[in-house]
């Protein structure tokens, strides 16, 4: 009989890190003539929780885009509803530009807004995301 050492294993530690990824809707403005100036595409919400330690957060995550580069800037803001803390954006050079902001703490749901122009004089769209079962 011939025997066998078996090395130990190294236990891997469950960090506690838990994510829900939500897919959010593309979003454009245009002005009174129809004509197109801000855009968002492949936009998501990650929802994050730690099951050890309770915290919280949400990943926004989407490509930006100033459809009209007329002068005026597309901007957009992502906020978490219950603590109102934010991120802002802008693109202003007519190129689909990656946007991603982390917000911590635990929220409902996630605004999103999208417009053109300083303090959204020009024209705003929006959507709401509302946090997955559990976070």
């Amino acid at each position: 009989m011939v025997g066998a050492a078996v090395a130990p294993t190294t236990a891997s530690a469950d960090t506690g890190d838990r994510t829900r990824t939500v897919d959010c809707a593309s979003l454009y403005v245009s002005d009174s003539g129809g004509t197109v100036h801000a855009r968002t595409r492949n936009c998501t919400v990650t929802w994050g929780k730690n099951i050890h330690d309770n915290d919280y957060w949400q990943t926004v995550k989407f490509q930006l885009l100033d459809d009209d580069t007329d002068g005026v800037c597309a901007k957009a803001n992502a906020i978490a509803s219950d603590s109102g803390k934010s991120a802002s954006f802008s693109e202003c050079d007519g190129v689909w530009t990656t946007k991603t902001a982390t917000l911590n703490g635990r929220s409902s749901n996630i605004f999103i807004r999208v417009a053109y122009g300083s303090h959204s004089q020009h024209g705003k769209i929006s959507t709401n995301i509302g946090a997955p079962s559990g976070f």
